[in-house]
């Protein structure tokens, strides 16, 4: 019944997490509206620089700083692509006057055709062509202004539902430059020609900016494009918020919308072709976009990206912050990166066991709840600009960590590592690890804390208090696990492995669901302290019987705890004894149950909004929906049951008030 409570508090938590991790971002300058004066001297310059009046005319309006672009036009900088060398001036802009693509690559998968006979509009878009030799600008010729109306709308939606970043940009605006090309749209229609600004690369930095302002780029494309006014007057509206209020009094909503009211970019001013392949100009800009999303450099892998968001992390968590110290002391994170001998760890009094070591970093880096989460978040968003990082992340960030040692030793065979770092992922998203004491070393962190045999004596009774069963293990039972995890991963046969699907498997649970059903027994926890005190020493893992004491073999010599041991022991059910069947033993039996049928319907859903429309497209029940009538049964269901547990929670409550009363 506790739980109820717990899980109520804990969502409240997140809300209030999510609102604290989304307040600390980027506190963008203010920057003016530019004199219109400013305005005309850039047209002026950009048209000298061999861009047509209307391109000349919208970028001078788009353009955040007109004084520093035009300085930037005396020696713009230089890309080489394929064919050529664009050169660019690097200012910022606006986001109401930059578009994204209107024929986006990103697309190409989802376009249609004329040789398909559907006739709709979307066959009839073309690739823009170059405006004309020695122009630095692009040309698309369409039916009417309703066509690239329509045709940048659903780029836009396409491109924010497949790639969202809305949620990153809110928190640190955009950090990487968008590349802005000038694009001459022609009609036949008649209707006057338009110059746009377009995201050659950055398309969907820009539509995520747009959808956190508001802005439908058919509107800015057919509306404010033509009107200088009204795109000042935009850009105007949240200039004079930000000086009329200040930064600290306005709402998050008007923060988020200041973050991205402009965006870094690298404009193209300018174009040189190699002599020999006298290539045109939008061959050169296609052969960019391939560059930068069809061949781009290889990534560095998931491996590789752990290890740089480790180092951020360990960064942030030893910062003193202005509230109070820092998370973690400079020897704690020399200890944790892997950066010190160990005679210098046995100096600065820290403990040479390696579950100790990687006990101590999913203490600092995953338990201690939201405020160790937020810390955390903090070093990954200083690389990644993620506004909430998943908790799954930050479990990888703490395996490479604990890792490390064994990478640089004889051991570092990618066959080893591979399986062990999968094992210790999955072990390590024990939810019950979010209640470990952030500030409360664990056994052998430090001198004079509990031994290992007063922690076993602990998870023991817990155990007896029906903790494991409830579905959560007592923070006893979760220290424990967490240390014998990695010598169970790191043992040779692996006593803890991943988690078995297809023919003949009879055990799918994760790591985590055996730890915890392993944990929950006298037995189990025996074994662990047992797994933990071999790994010390550097012995083999022996299976042990009820009592603790090593099985032996047909040989007289201990049996290998293996994978399949464990998971026949521990089967997960609770042990078939007579107190079971009532009171509070037999209720918690009952709550794991009910917990573990709701995970499953969690799981169940997630699975069904990961069926996809067609093959690498998008879910079929975000984009279409499913049948309310079917959706509303079930959520019957589910209120009535919610309301039921809900109501011991309530009685919970009430008992704890009448109790403190007396």
């Amino acid at each position: 019944m506790s739980d109820a409570i717990t899980d109520t508090q804990n969502l409240a938590k997140e809300k209030e997490s999510a609102e604290v991790d989304i307040a600390s971002g980027w506190q963008p300058p203010l920057w003016p509206l530019p004199r219109t004066a400013a305005v005309n001297n850039l047209a002026n310059s950009l048209r000298s620089q061999g861009l047509t009046e209307s391109s000349a005319r919208t970028l001078s309006l788009a353009s955040v700083r007109p004084d520093d672009m035009r300085r930037k036009l005396v020696e713009p900088a230089e890309l080489r692509v394929q064919g050529g060398t664009l050169l660019i001036a690097e200012t910022r802009l606006w986001s109401v006057a930059v578009l994204p693509h209107p024929a986006n690559p990103r697309e190409y998968g989802h376009r249609q055709y004329a040789l398909g006979g559907s006739g709709t509009w979307g066959a009839t878009i073309t690739e823009p062509k170059s405006y004309a030799s020695g122009v630095a600008e692009l040309a698309m010729h369409v039916e009417s202004p309703s066509v690239i109306a329509q045709r940048l709308e659903s780029a836009k939606s396409r491109l924010v539902r497949d790639n969202p970043l809305a949620q990153d940009l809110a928190v640190e605006g955009v950090l990487q430059p968008l590349t802005v090309v000038s694009l001459n749209v022609t009609h036949e229609d008649g209707q006057p020609n338009r110059a746009l600004l377009i995201a050659a690369d950055g398309s969907s930095r820009i539509s995520a900016a747009h959808d956190i302002l508001g802005y439908e780029p058919s509107r800015i494309a057919c509306e404010w494009i033509d009107d200088d006014r009204k795109l000042r007057s935009e850009v105007s509206r949240w200039v004079r918020l930000m000086q009329r209020q200040g930064w600290q009094n306005l709402t998050e909503d008007e923060r988020r919308k200041l973050r991205v009211l402009s965006v870094p970019a690298r404009v193209v001013v300018g174009f040189r072709p190699n002599v020999q392949a006298d290539q045109a100009f939008h061959t050169a800009v296609r052969n960019f976009i391939g560059l930068t999303h069809i061949r781009p450099p290889r990534p560095y892998g998931p491996a590789v990206e752990n290890e740089a968001k480790a180092d951020a992390v360990l960064d942030n968590l030893a910062e003193p912050r202005p509230s109070g110290a820092a998370h973690i002391t400079e020897a704690e994170k020399g200890w944790f990166a892997g950066t010190i001998s160990e005679d210098e760890v046995t100096a600065a009094g820290l403990s040479k066991h390696r579950d100790v070591r990687a006990g101590e970093i999913v203490r600092s880096l995953l338990g201690g709840g939201l405020r160790t989460a937020r810390r955390v978040n903090g070093g990954i968003r200083s690389l990644t600009a993620k506004q909430r990082p998943k908790r799954e992340e930050r479990v990888d960030v703490a395996v490479e960590l604990i890792l490390r040692p064994a990478r640089t030793g004889t051991i570092a065979d990618t066959k080893f590592l591979r399986p062990r770092r999968a094992v210790l992922q999955r072990a390590y998203r024990l939810p019950e690890i979010e209640d470990l004491s952030a500030d409360v070393p664990q056994e052998g962190a430090t001198a004079g804390g509990r031994t290992l045999e007063q922690l076993r004596d602990a998870a023991l009774a817990e155990a007896d208090k029906g903790l494991g069963d409830s579905g959560r293990l007592g923070p006893a039972q979760t220290e424990l696990a967490v240390k014998a995890a990695f010598y169970m991963a790191m043992a040779e046969p692996m006593a803890l492995q991943r988690e078995v699907f297809g023919v003949g498997a009879n055990d799918d649970r994760g790591a985590a669901t055996v730890l915890r059903a392993m944990l929950s027994r006298r037995r189990g926890i025996r074994q662990a302290y047992e797994v933990v005190r071999s790994g010390r020493r550097g012995d083999a893992l022996p299976e042990v019987d009820e009592a603790g004491t090593p099985v032996p073999t047909a040989n007289g010599q201990p049996r290998s705890l293996t994978d399949a041991v464990v998971r026949h022991t521990y089967g997960g059910s609770p042990a078939p004894v007579p107190e079971a069947r009532v009171g509070f033993k037999a209720a918690s039996t009952s709550w794991a149950t009910v917990r573990e049928n709701v995970e499953t319907l969690r799981r169940g859903v997630s699975t069904m909004e990961r069926v996809p429309m067609e093959e690498d497209g998008p879910s079929l029940v975000i984009h279409e929906g499913w049948d309310p009538v079917q959706v509303r049964e079930v959520r019957d269901s589910l209120d009535r049951v919610s309301r039921r547990i809900a109501a011991w929670a309530d009685r919970y409550a009430e008992r704890a008030d009448e109790s403190a009363e007396f």
